[in-house]
């Protein structure tokens, strides 16, 4: 793994935990749903099992509330290939 790598997963840890932080806030249900895919994406690719099931989890609840299909269905495509 490059320094880049090592230095960039934590980054991106912080900058997608700080969107939903900020989204939550000011109720942008949108970016929330795509910040958990983001990061239950990231978890999925690191092996955190456990932890990417939840952030899927939580993105398809906010998709289906938006009836962002095309979101709804990459998170679900995810989850299911976890399982």
């Amino acid at each position: 793994m490059s320094f880049t790598c090592l230095f960039f997963q934590p980054f991106s840890l912080f900058i997608l935990n700080k969107a939903i932080e900020v989204s939550k806030e000011i109720g942008a249900n949108g970016t929330l749903g795509t910040a958990y895919l983001d990061l239950g994406l990231l978890h999925k690719a690191k092996g955190r099992t456990d932890q990417a099931r939840e952030c899927l989890s939580e993105a398809i609840q906010f998709f289906e509330q938006g009836k962002a299909e095309t979101y709804l269905k990459q998170a679900r495509e995810a989850l299911a290939s976890i399982d």
